[in-house]
């Protein structure tokens, strides 16, 4: 039997049209590459990945054991930051070193999470008990807040929303997935934050001294007696009235506990805590050992409430 003939004009039309439906069959939605998504430090990479799972996977700029406070730009950051379609980090009041390079920056979508998100912010240093409702406004002077905000859960779920909304509006194509990722994020978040509040409140009156002057949105939102820190600036070596002021206060307190952290350790700390009965633990604010996963932001703080427990128990 004889198929119809057909004629040559007609011939290369038809063909086209089932190359551009056999296209439009075979080729997958997701055929469109992701962002890629950098964040500044440990702690907003665990958030951003929760954020970001099914679609992206987030790198980090920092590498392990490294501090934000002091980090040198080197030619590997250089080539994290050209290659990122998007850049999540806490600001200039904490990666000083980003804040001229970001702004130089034509490609990445820059995200200074402490100016674009609704958080409640600290004072520094003294001010600690004063809390300001931000905004959005980039008005505040440097270092006026403490710029530690993922210590906190209620910022680390505002922080989450302001990454899924930036993503969705980059990617829309996956606007959906950031949208239920960051309700879940929020109410995972929002339980295992119950369930360490309860776990900590028989400890609210326990003395504590942590390394330095970070760890305000902690002791607020968990109600912690964090007597005082050997540091504002971790970078810099205490002066010598500020330390006996601290050794006095350690044998007044007691039966207390001293937090090092891990990215710094001075000599001085044995020094001021010889003949006191204060017992020493490690306390990360960098979640340097975490795993990264969707849950990493999680496990990140129940980790720092079960450390404080367990030194404190003592």
């Amino acid at each position: 039997m004889q198929l119809p003939s057909m004629t040559l004009s007609k011939k290369p039309k038809i063909i086209i049209w089932l190359v551009g439906l056999l296209l439009s069959i075979t080729q997958p939605a997701w055929s469109k590459e992701p962002p890629k998504v950098l964040a500044s430090i440990k702690p907003l990479q665990l958030i951003a990945t929760s954020i970001t799972e099914g679609v992206t996977v987030v790198d980090v700029l920092l590498p392990p054991g490294a501090s934000p406070h002091s980090h040198s730009m080197k030619p590997s950051d250089a080539r994290k930051l050209y290659e990122a379609d998007m850049i999540f980090w806490v600001g200039p009041d904490m990666e000083t070193f980003l804040d001229k390079t970001l702004s130089g920056s034509k490609k990445a979508t820059s995200v200074p999470l402490m100016q674009e998100s609704r958080l409640k912010l600290l004072k520094s240093s003294e001010g600690k008990e004063e809390v300001h409702d931000h905004a959005g406004d980039s008005d505040h002077h440097h270092g006026e807040y403490d710029a530690h905000i993922w210590l906190s859960p209620e910022n680390a779920i505002a922080m989450a929303k302001t990454m899924s909304e930036k993503l969705s509006k980059l990617d829309p194509d996956h606007k959906k997935q950031y949208q239920e990722n960051y309700k879940a994020f929020k109410k995972a978040v929002q339980a295992a934050d119950k369930r360490n509040i309860t776990k900590l409140t028989n400890y609210h009156s326990q003395p504590m001294f942590v390394f330095h002057d970070a760890y305000g949105y902690l002791q607020k939102h968990y109600k912690l007696n964090v007597v005082d820190y050997f540091t504002i600036n971790p970078e810099q070596q205490p002066g010598a009235k500020h330390l006996t002021r601290l050794q006095d206060k350690l044998k007044k307190a007691g039966n207390s506990c001293v937090f090092r952290e891990p990215q710094f350790q001075p000599a001085y700390i044995d020094r001021i805590i010889g003949g006191t009965d204060a017992s020493v633990a490690v306390l990360d604010p960098l979640a340097t050992d975490i795993t990264v996963s969707p849950d990493g932001y999680i496990q990140f703080m129940n980790n720092l409430t079960d450390t404080i427990i367990s030194c404190l128990k003592k």
